[in-house]
């Protein structure tokens, strides 16, 4: 090795010192700042607010018990200030980090109902797209289906058994189609397991069965619509049952 390359390594490496002990001395210099600033933003792409700036600063300061405004950032412990902020019902995840100017950055996304949950005597509860049911809330109201059943309704997440997976599945299919999402309004869970559909424009009950195989029947159900009632008239029929393999039974 030359002379002029032992000269540049040298060089380079005594640069990659530098830099290293003014990004160390950085971290150090911002661990010593305090906060200026606590800036919350929830985040809803569909506009449906079921949390605020408020519900949340609340949560971050545990009511006002543990103050952030004016703490050093080496103080704060960023994951146990998301799981206070993610103990809200309705909080998918929260995302705390500082910023340049001193700031501390709080992101907040939200759970997304895709039904509510109605029974006599009780409270209403949502079912999320996570499989949570979560309460209500005094702030908005979500338009999704309603379910009714004609059992107490008494889980706290649709992963409880291999029959609210079922139903998870129909309302997550039902929810990612648009025309369904539109069209179904209620759903009527019987005592033997099997559902009913009520849709928003048609009159007909929709005889479900299972909630299984959700594709197949409303793919007979769509074929039912578009080939029968486009004919024959929308509300010609009382009763549309396609919980039979391959079969389509009208009344």
């Amino acid at each position: 090795m030359s002379r002029a390359q032992k000269k540049s390594i040298l060089i380079y490496s005594f640069s990659g010192a530098i830099m290293i002990a003014a990004m160390i001395f950085s971290g150090v210099r911002n661990n010593e700042r305090q906060v200026e600033e606590l800036l919350v933003e929830v985040m809803d792409e569909d506009g449906n607010y079921f949390t605020d700036n408020i519900e949340i600063v609340d949560l971050l300061t545990d009511k006002n018990t543990d103050f952030i405004i004016g703490v050093k950032f080496k103080e704060l412990e960023p994951k146990t200030l998301e799981e206070r902020v993610e103990k809200n019902p309705f909080v998918k995840d929260a995302q705390i980090y500082r910023d340049l100017k001193g700031n501390l950055q709080v992101k907040v996304g939200q759970s997304k109902p895709i039904a509510r949950v109605f029974t006599n005597g009780m409270q209403d509860r949502y079912i999320d797209t996570e499989g949570k049911v979560v309460p209500v809330s005094a702030k908005h109201t979500a338009r999704v289906p309603l379910i009714e059943t004609e059992f107490t309704f008494k889980w706290k997440s649709m992963y409880e058994s291999s029959y609210t997976e079922q139903i998870f599945e129909l309302l997550t299919y039902i929810e990612e189609n648009d025309f369904w999402r539109a069209q179904i309004a209620h759903i009527y869970v019987k005592k033997n397991g099997e559902i009913e559909l009520s849709p928003q424009v048609t009159k007909q009950t929709i005889v479900f069965g299972k909630p299984e195989k959700p594709e197949e029947k409303f793919a007979k159900l769509m074929t039912f619509y578009k080939e029968i009632l486009s004919r024959k008239g929308w509300n010609i029929y009382k009763k549309i049952n396609v919980k039979f393999k391959n079969q389509i039974i009208c009344e």
